[in-house]
């Protein structure tokens, strides 16, 4: 008899039956506190100022506040249980993706 792969022993670990088919999950995690509009008047990582044509976008995943070209990447956040794909941030994009290798984003 064969032993069970890592990602079954995962799945396991999480409360999975052995040999389900459905992806491992993880605890479910708090979603950040949005930052304030007024405690940014300008872009978190490129230091824009908002205006009328540059507007405040919130990261999903940090709570941050982005100008549109630093925000404009989205995905599934499966830490917060959001499936459709949400804008975050290009730093919190990274972390996403390299965080959840093993679940289909």
């Amino acid at each position: 008899e064969s032993q069970p792969s890592s990602r079954t022993l995962i799945a396991m670990s999480s409360g999975e039956a052995a040999g389900s088919p459905s992806v491992p999950s993880r605890p479910r995690q708090a979603a950040p506190v949005w930052q304030a509009n007024a405690d940014a008047p300008n872009c978190t990582k490129c230091k824009a100022p908002f205006s009328l044509f540059v507007r405040r976008h919130h990261c999903r995943y940090c709570g941050k506040i982005f100008c549109e070209e630093c925000s404009a990447k989205t995905c599934a956040i499966p830490q917060f249980e959001i499936t459709k794909p949400a804008r975050v941030c290009d730093d919190c994009f990274v972390t996403i993706k390299r965080t959840n290798f093993d679940f289909n984003i």
